[in-house]
């Protein structure tokens, strides 16, 4: 009896053993796929967030032998520092890399290319989904490097309501959008606030293109020659940059404290109802909505005019690309992920919860009564396809936004010439970046 004993509890002490021994080797199997990016989806309840952990939470229940660890990190700083990294040895397995910064990543050799990764097996019919200029941005030796998320459209906020009230129409010249910012510029009776009635976010940090930009682009379709060296010291670019600084110097429709106003200063100032228009990415509009102290239904976006009120100023398209670094331990597993975060399902998630345009032709069809009900995705679409313009990725272009503020400063703090400021930041641009 005392054998059958013994036996049996050799048994079992082999069995808990083998347990425990498969139980290590899963553990040791597990891989761990590192990402940066400026959502959080842990600790905040924005609709990008939350898409964002419906996919992890989706993919991880799929891929048991796969975690998904997510890194917050401040936006306007995590491309320079994801480069940084990469130098190191010790970057994230994927990152998200703004459109401005995407052709120092080209030229670190930062990325791994789609091709070598799930990707890269898609059928043409996959492809023809998704193929479209985000698709083809920053394309080298017909290899792609990365999917566009957050894909963005810089245009005009406006408050509808405020429209309605005084009998103004969508502005079709600047001309036109100058009057109607000084019609709306006054005190709110109802907030109990001063309002202006365009912002500018002109501080050098935290910075959206401001409407120089866009005066610019209109003139001479883009702000770079050939070479790659600034293209905006001249007649157009003085023109831009006088008229926008006649917004707080002559027309009084924008503060004057707008020279020390950041991007995000101009949200929360919109918001609070301080602004009754101002620039910026059209992807924000359902945060916007759900901060704003008025009717939220009354925030809406407008495409740029134009001097002679044909057609619309092209607004910058902008973006994260997000790749898979070159040197991952973990490149399969993350262009897994990566995959299913542009997966049909995700996509129609970044649409209905995240509120941004739609990457798949097959969402236009699989979200069309959310995106009929939400006029302003039809504005970015019309955006992208009539009066888009992206940023070069053949040379480097980076911090030409700042360059575009640093201008505004000089002519309103330093008192400079706006050729002599245009100038001087077009040689700093150019120092830089050749």
């Amino acid at each position: 009896m005392k054998k059958i004993v013994k036996a049996v509890s050799l048994v079992l002490v082999c069995a808990l053993m083998l347990s425990l021994l498969g139980v290590s080797a899963l553990a040791e199997e597990k891989k761990t796929v590192r990402m940066w990016t400026f959502l959080d989806p842990t600790n905040t309840t924005n609709g990008r967030s939350v898409a964002l952990q419906q996919i992890i939470d989706k993919f991880e229940a799929e891929h048991p032998d796969i975690d998904i660890v997510v890194e917050p990190q401040d936006w306007a700083s995590m491309s320079t520092k994801f480069f940084a990294a990469h130098a190191a040895g010790n970057a994230p397995d994927i990152c998200w890399i703004i459109m401005d910064e995407m052709g120092a990543a080209l030229d670190l050799n930062a990325l791994e290319p789609l091709e070598n990764l799930a990707i890269g097996k898609w059928s043409e019919e996959e492809i023809a989904d998704i193929d479209d200029a985000f698709w083809q941005f920053g394309v080298r030796d017909g290899k792609h490097y990365q999917i566009t998320f957050s894909r963005n459209y810089v245009t005009i906020y406006y408050r509808a309501d405020l429209f309605e009230q005084n009998g103004i129409e969508i502005p079709r010249t600047w001309d036109e959008l100058i009057a109607a910012a000084q019609k709306l510029t006054g005190y709110d009776e109802k907030l109990g606030v001063q309002r202006y009635g365009f912002g500018l976010a002109l501080a050098t940090e935290d910075v959206d293109p401001q409407l120089m930009t866009n005066m610019i682009l209109s003139e001479q379709g883009t702000l770079f020659n050939e070479d790659g060296t600034a293209n905006w010291a001249n007649e157009t670019g003085v023109k831009a940059l006088e008229t926008m600084c006649k917004f707080i110097t002559e027309y009084g429709i924008s503060p004057e404290t707008a020279v020390s106003t950041t991007g995000e200063d101009l949200w929360v100032d919109f918001e609070a109802g301080k602004l009754a228009m101002m620039s910026g990415g059209a992807i924000r509009v359902n945060t916007v909505r759900s901060n704003c102290v008025y009717d939220p239904s009354a925030v809406q976006i407008m495409l740029w005019p134009t001097a002679d009120g044909e057609g619309h100023a092209p607004g910058v398209i902008n973006g994260w690309c997000v790749g898979v670094w070159s040197k991952s331990k973990v490149k399969e597993e993350a262009g897994l992920f990566l995959e299913a975060m542009v997966s049909p399902e995700a996509d129609k998630l970044w649409v209905e919860l995240g509120g941004q345009p739609a990457m798949r032709q097959s969402t236009l069809e699989n979200a069309k009564e959310y995106i009929e009900k939400n006029e302003f995705l039809t504005v970015i679409s019309e955006g992208f396809l009539t009066a888009g313009w992206p940023q070069p990725t053949d040379f480097p272009v980076s911090s030409w936004k700042n360059d575009m503020n640093n201008a505004a400063q000089k002519v309103l703090v330093d008192k400079m010439s706006p050729m002599e400021a245009l100038e001087a930041v077009a040689q700093d641009f150019n120092m830089r970046n050749q």
